[in-house]
């Protein structure tokens, strides 16, 4: 709003500094007949025939540029966001008509310089001519601003997409790499150590290995392909699966077509990790996660059976949604039934 009210008073500032330079003829012929020493009636009266004139003139450009100029700065986005070009072109065609009426009757009847004033081609082109640099001035000068207006509005919104990016990224990493994550993953590994192979303790060091390197490398950049997500998340799968055991259930059914499409990375681990954090894992009742692909979308979905007190990290879905959002101006779709909570990530290309 403040950068708007700027743009407002740029308009009105140039609209005195473009009036009086439209005007500077007039304001030299008006001080030359002042200073005469020695004026005739003729020259008098051609004093006031000019001073009558050129304030109605000045002031008439001066109101023709600000109305002009308020008009299409404040009605131009709307009217172009809905088609309506015609509306535009209409407005100051009514409003160009509206003060060729009010300049003859000013002539006419309040200054009486005119008083047989008649509408007529001539006088149309005439006055067309006089104001028409202040016309252009007040239509087109506007646009310029709505545009830098735009430009500006684009800058600062890449400035944000950064930083919102910036932002998802660290918190993905925190979480992954949070110590409670770490401390449940080496207490996995000690207990893979003493009680099975060697090559089944190889297997999971991979595995840890493969999840830490997919978290620091997809920090730096903004989608990853299908493909790379799904490796990712079977090393990450072979974690949990290693950590929960029977309690955990994890189906991917994807299909290989979809492999070349993107997604943010880490994005299907996140709610994988969501269903973990917020579901109580039991033998009696394991926790179901399903990832699949349907009409070029990814579904996780997973089985509630939620906790009372979820300690949460702040990430969620919020911040994954807010991610889509800034890199394919998409949105994720949740769903949450009685017994099924989902979420529906778009594919993209």
């Amino acid at each position: 709003m403040k950068r708007k009210t700027n743009y407002i008073w740029v308009i009105i500032i140039s609209a005195f500094v473009i009036t009086i330079l439209a005007n500077v003829g007039l304001f030299n012929h008006f001080h030359k007949l002042y200073t005469m020493k020695d004026p005739t009636p003729a020259n008098q009266e051609e004093y006031y025939f000019t001073v009558r004139i050129g304030f109605v003139g000045v002031a008439t450009e001066l109101l023709m540029l600000f109305v002009f100029a308020f008009y299409n700065y404040s009605w131009k986005e709307k009217l172009f966001r809905n088609n309506s070009v015609f509306l535009i072109i209409l407005g100051n065609l009514i409003l160009f008509i509206a003060f060729i009426a009010m300049d003859m009757f000013i002539f006419k009847y309040v200054t009486k310089t005119h008083p047989n004033l008649v509408l007529s081609v001539f006088y149309l082109k005439d006055y067309l001519i006089n104001h028409s640099l202040v016309l252009i001035i007040a239509i087109v000068a506007p646009y310029m601003l709505l545009r830098m207006e735009k430009a500006r509005e684009m800058e600062m919104n890449l400035i944000q997409m950064k930083e919102e990016k910036s932002t998802a990224e660290l918190s993905a990493l925190k979480e992954q790499i949070s110590p409670h994550f770490f401390f449940n993953t080496l207490s996995t590994l000690s207990s893979i150590v003493r009680n099975e192979s060697k090559s089944a303790s190889l297997e999971f060091i991979n595995d840890i290995s493969n999840t830490y390197r997919y978290s620091l490398s997809s920090a730096k950049t903004d989608v990853v392909t299908l493909k790379e997500e799904l490796d990712f998340i079977e090393s990450y799968s072979d974690l949990l699966q290693k950590r929960f055991g029977d309690k955990l259930k994890i189906n991917i059914e994807i299909s290989e077509d979809n492999y070349d499409y993107k997604v943010p990375p880490m994005s299907i681990q996140l709610l994988s990790e969501n269903a973990l954090q917020h579901n109580i894992i039991t033998s009696e009742n394991p926790l179901q996660i399903k990832i699949y692909n349907k009409e070029k979308s990814i579904y996780v979905e997973n089985n509630i059976i939620e906790k009372e007190n979820v300690e949460s990290f702040g990430i969620g879905l919020m911040n994954l949604n807010n991610r889509y959002k800034l890199i394919a101006e998409k949105e994720i779709y949740i769903e949450k039934k009685e017994d099924l909570f989902s979420v529906k990530l778009p594919l993209l290309t």
